[in-house]
């Protein structure tokens, strides 16, 4: 049932045209999504949106900032003191699981062709930034020293932990069927899964063999 314009006001649209995008993308697909059509839903003039967003590239932009910005707090939250290297990283990427499976609509912006661009949202491109500096953080950490004294080593093995995870991610959201997860006791299967593609991943990031 459409919702009331009278809802949004000092600057609340912003923010509800952004939710219903994501929650657009998440059961229709990225090129589901207008403007007109988030307006419709909104039950708000088709001029509104305009106001906040110059296009739908721009709201795509801004979503994606948002997701990533979320991203790196739900990164930041594993790297709690008092905790091995090895138990901080397993948690970094438990946090990257549950956000992408807790906001697929973002998850899938944050990621997509639509938001490539030779002069990225400034904002954007620092919160992408950030995140992989909190995953290189925790990759860092659970190296051997030799390894961690090394840009290069940090870097590579940054980037095999994210697109491991990122895989792990995708699969969940987009093929389940081809997992062939049970249906009953879905959750639990599936928190099983994270366990297991971050404690693997973990593993093998700090048992990495020296050369």
């Amino acid at each position: 049932m459409p919702r009331s314009s009278t809802t949004y006001h000092h600057g609340d649209l912003r923010n509800a045209l952004l939710e219903e995008a994501a929650r657009l993308v998440e059961t229709d697909g990225v090129d589901a999504l207008t403007l007109r059509e988030l307006a419709r839903r909104l039950d708000v003039s088709h001029a509104a949106p305009g106001h906040h967003f110059a296009d739908k590239a721009a709201l795509l932009a801004e979503l994606a900032a948002d997701g990533f910005e979320e991203l790196t707090r739900e990164l930041e939250s594993g790297l709690r003191e008092g905790r091995s290297p090895a138990t901080q990283l397993r948690d970094v990427g438990r946090g990257y699981l549950r956000f992408a499976l807790r906001r697929p609509g973002h998850y899938r912006v944050m990621f997509g062709r639509e938001t490539r661009s030779e002069n990225p949202l400034p904002r954007l491109a620092a919160a992408g930034t950030r995140a992989f500096e909190v995953l290189q953080q925790a990759v860092k950490a659970a190296l051997s020293p030799a390894h961690a004294r090394s840009a290069q080593k940090v870097s590579q093995a940054a980037f095999v932990a994210w697109s491991s995870t990122h895989g792990a991610a995708m699969l969940l959201l987009d093929a389940p069927h081809v997992l062939a997860l049970p249906q009953a006791g879905g959750a639990a299967t599936v928190k099983a899964l994270v366990e297991h593609v971050t404690s693997s991943v973990a593993n093998a990031i700090a048992h990495s063999p020296e050369g």
